[in-house]
């Protein structure tokens, strides 16, 4: 291929326009997207009960929940909560997907899930868990003031520039850089942050917004209860 070729080729990357879902599947995409992060809420609530049955019966619920988003109309509950919060973001949408992989398939076979040396690989992992949790807390109150004018930049409006992109990227390789193991992309929500940035450098969905990918309320909301819950468990520590 000869350099004006190539030239072509890239101005052609460039111009394309970006693969957005068409409008007669949106519905559909916000039904899936709220039924995963139902069940994935609805199965983290019922393992902090001590109930046995109330358990035992966590994938039932957590089943019923996600069907009851995926009915359509007034009658399902996506319909609602699109009404409130759209369509949640692609993050929370990952984490879920991630977390009931986690809860249902890896724990019915527990040797998918071994590590070379378990309980240092956890300890990694939970650690880099609370510095992506506070990283996304600190972006979600930095997007909530500019939502009330009170920055003299628009946090929000960032998140169409290419730059955004590049720092989100540096954000999921930091594991990677900071401990020079590719391995550790594995342990971290890096191996969900990485394949939601590709996803939306492709479709740009669901905004064309960046912020919009990678925080939503629910999940802003979400990460406070997670290093409220991690604080509680290191002072009984």
């Amino acid at each position: 291929m000869s350099w004006v070729d190539g030239s072509d080729w890239l101005r052609l990357v460039q111009d394309a326009a970006p693969l957005l879902p068409q409008p007669s599947l949106l519905p559909m995409l916000r039904q899936a997207g709220w039924a995963l992060v139902l069940a994935a809420l609805v199965t983290a609530l019922v393992q902090c009960f001590d109930a046995r049955w109330l358990r035992d019966k966590g994938r039932l619920l957590a089943l019923v929940g996600a069907l009851w988003a995926c009915i359509p109309g007034p009658w399902g509950l996506s319909y609602w909560l699109g009404l409130a919060f759209q369509t949640p973001s692609l993050m929370a949408i990952g984490l879920a997907l991630s977390y009931l992989w986690r809860s249902v398939v890896q724990r019915r076979w527990p040797q998918s899930a071994q590590y070379p040396d378990p309980a240092s690989a956890r300890q990694r992992s939970l650690a880099w868990q609370d510095r992506y949790a506070l990283f996304g807390i600190a972006m979600g109150w930095l997007l909530l003031l500019d939502v009330f004018a009170y920055l003299p930049w628009s946090v929000y409006a960032w998140g169409f520039h290419p730059s955004a992109n590049g720092l989100l990227l540096l954000v999921a390789l930091w594991p990677w850089i900071a401990s020079g193991r590719a391995s550790t992309l594995m342990q971290a929500p890096s191996k969900v942050l990485l394949p939601v940035l590709a996803l939306f450098w492709v479709s740009r969905w669901p905004t064309g917004n960046l912020w919009d990918a990678v925080l939503d309320p629910w999940l802003f909301v979400g990460l406070h209860g997670y290093v409220l819950m991690r604080y509680r468990k290191r002072q009984r520590a």
